[in-house]
């Protein structure tokens, strides 16, 4: 997602966790202790790197995150597809992840086709 530079507030924001997950992981535990909120947010930020690559959008992730809490979107995708609610949250991350699904400045969720990705219209249009 951040080489295709999505427009919005909502990726201006990325951050890069530096070092493997378990270092990361020792050291903010070792600093603040393992149920601390720096933990679980250390935690929530090395699961996004899995799904987003080592530029991770904190503000788009986040809202999404919010949006599937505070709205049925992710219990009627999973019932629809049969699927584990966590299962539908990772999916619609990744779909995030590749450009696919983005954040609108007011906070909505909108599909879109990525230029020069294999479903996008000839000429980039």
């Amino acid at each position: 997602m951040y080489n295709l530079n999505p427009p919005g507030v909502f990726c201006q924001e990325w951050d890069r966790p530096v070092g493997i997950d378990e270092q990361v992981m020792a050291t903010v535990t070792a600093a603040f202790g393992p149920d601390s909120d720096e933990a679980t947010t250390m935690r929530m930020m090395l699961d996004y790197r899995k799904i987003y690559g080592p530029h991770i959008p904190l503000g788009a992730a986040g809202q999404l995150d919010l949006i599937f809490a505070d709205t049925a979107l992710a219990a009627q995708l999973a019932r629809s597809t049969g699927s584990a609610r966590d299962d539908t949250r990772d999916s619609l991350h990744s779909l995030h992840a590749q450009g696919m699904l983005l954040i609108a400045d007011d906070g909505s969720l909108w599909m879109t086709v990525p230029p020069g990705t294999p479903f996008s219209a000839a000429n980039g249009q």
